[in-house]
């Protein structure tokens, strides 16, 4: 309908430029490789589709560490496909298709058959009806053994603030302003509510959500809490409708929910064990996981592999460290409890994976001796790249990453919004500070780092904090920034340059 296009969804201010490693195909095939699930191969041209990409970045990001990829995304608010377009342009991305096209319209295009589709942060904020537009268009465009990426807000997590959800935004359609006065009129009417003690405000679980709202970017609290559609779905509902596009749900994205033992008591592990129904035991898992936001994949005809194909692919990946060794914590807090990953199986592995790309054979052979097996690396590799230390090889430099990176590191001068880049080793954003993609415009342009950082923050108005306080003297600034140029030289930049950066 002419003058409605955005049928209920927020396009008043834009989402955030976020980059979600979760989307990314070496990500997803890892999750399938850990399920004994046949993958598509990334080492040769595929396909790869996102739906509502937002401002493109994960896409361009995505485009430009996989060359050999064809990429297409939508998004209908054409703000964002102007800036998506504009990044690719800067960054000559030729394998990269951007369109503001509805899903309705996307359905109808001419699109190629996908390997991979994406719907990150999409399907639980939009219309029954447009739910069903996709699930037509999984069904359309997705190849057989093609792999579908899903997330979505979730129950039972989500049920405590879906009340406030809705008085907020119901308190929205009778407040005047802009969203982001609304967004703070709303907030402020949930606090009064809270001070005078009204019952539901009470509730037990609520003080700490609502204590991180007052934290959590504007624009993506407008776009969580005042679109007219919000339904957080319940995981079967999900299966249900993916099923009607002849999708199998095979497992999680985030990939430490594949070790029960890192998210759940024993009681809980054993009670799950006793449930045949796959669909019942994801369900009751969220429900001892109180879970609020589920990163689902979903395959076309999954074909399973037999566990000696699975050791023998693993066994020819190589992995590598993506934090410095000393980042590495061995104390979890999770769902569970304290988890202490066991430090005579996780420290050998991260220190191999320190020294450079090693393959998982290489590690069977050097850590034998101590008694370490294939299933214990395997599961170890599965943590650590989860928790974000670590990370599949896929490939090495390349002339696309480069380019993407410069245009990121370039526009620091003027902004901070951009703070990933792309390595084409691990096939994935590595996230860098605003201060380091200064640094690395300072090495650009050959300018000592120090000085040329302090005139940008000064041009810029900006001041640096340091352990929660506003350096707010000349010689505060310049002694933090000569200690992190040097930390940066000695630790950061030779990291990003192992990951090809």
């Amino acid at each position: 309908m002419v003058g409605n296009w955005q049928d209920g969804y927020v396009i008043e201010i834009p989402y955030t430029q976020g980059f979600y490693h979760h989307l990314s195909p070496a990500n997803l095939i890892l999750c399938l490789l850990a399920k004994q699930v046949k993958f598509p191969p990334i080492g040769q041209p595929f396909t790869y589709c996102e739906l509502a990409c937002g401002h493109g970045l994960t896409t361009n990001l995505l485009a430009a560490a996989y060359p050999q990829g064809d990429f297409y995304a939508t998004d209908f608010n054409p703000t964002h496909i102007h800036q998506a377009r504009d990044l690719a342009a800067a960054a000559g991305l030729s394998n990269v298709t951007f369109s503001d096209q509805s899903f309705q319209e996307y359905l109808e295009a001419d699109l190629p058959a996908f390997d991979f589709i994406s719907l990150h942060g999409i399907y639980s904020w939009i219309s029954p009806e447009n739910r069903r537009v996709i699930q037509a268009f999984l069904q359309k465009y997705l190849k057989v053994g093609g792999v579908v990426y899903v997330s979505y807000n979730t129950l039972p997590g989500w049920g405590v603030l879906a009340p406030i959800q809705k008085l907020m935004n119901f308190y929205r359609g009778r407040s005047s302003g802009v969203a982001v006065e609304r967004l703070k009129l709303a907030l402020e009417l949930v606090e009064l509510l809270k001070t005078n003690q009204a019952v539901y405000l009470q509730h037990p679980w609520l003080a700490s959500r609502l204590e991180q709202l007052k934290t959590q970017d504007v624009h993506y609290l407008v776009h969580e809490f005042f679109n007219e559609h919000w339904h957080p779905l319940y995981v079967d509902e999900v299966m249900t409708e993916m099923g009607h596009a002849k999708l199998s749900y095979v497992g999680s994205a985030h990939l430490v929910d594949h070790v029960d033992a890192f998210n759940l008591p024993p009681a809980a592990i054993n009670h799950l064990a006793t449930l045949s129904d796959p669909v019942l035991r994801e369900l009751v898992r969220d429900f001892y996981l109180n879970s609020q936001f589920r990163r689902d994949v979903y395959v076309r005809g999954p074909v399973g592999m037999p566990g000696e194909a699975q050791a023998q692919i693993l066994q020819n990946m190589a992995f590598i460290l993506t934090v410095l060794p000393s980042l590495v914590k061995l104390e979890h807090q999770t769902t569970a409890g304290q988890v202490q990953l066991q430090a005579s199986l996780y420290q050998p592995v991260v220190e191999h994976l320190a020294q450079g790309p090693v393959t998982v054979a290489e590690l069977v052979t050097r850590l034998a001796p101590q008694g370490i097996t294939l299933q214990q690396i395997g599961q170890t590799l599965i943590v650590l790249t989860g928790l974000g230390y670590a990370h599949p090889v896929v490939g090495e430099g390349g002339l696309c990453t480069e380019r993407f990176n410069r245009v990121i590191v370039e526009r620091a001068e003027l902004g901070g919004e951009l703070q990933f880049l792309a390595s084409p080793v691990i096939g994935n954003g590595v996230k860098v500070s605003h201060l380091e993609l200064l640094f690395l415009l300072a090495a650009q342009r050959q300018a000592p780092p120090v000085a040329f950082v302090s005139e940008i923050l000064a041009r810029r108005g900006l001041q640096l904090t340091h352990e929660g306080k506003v350096l707010d003297t000349p010689e505060a600034t310049l002694g933090f920034l000569r200690e992190q140029a040097v930390q940066f030289a000695q630790h950061g930049q030779p990291l990003l340059q192992r990951l090809g950066i």
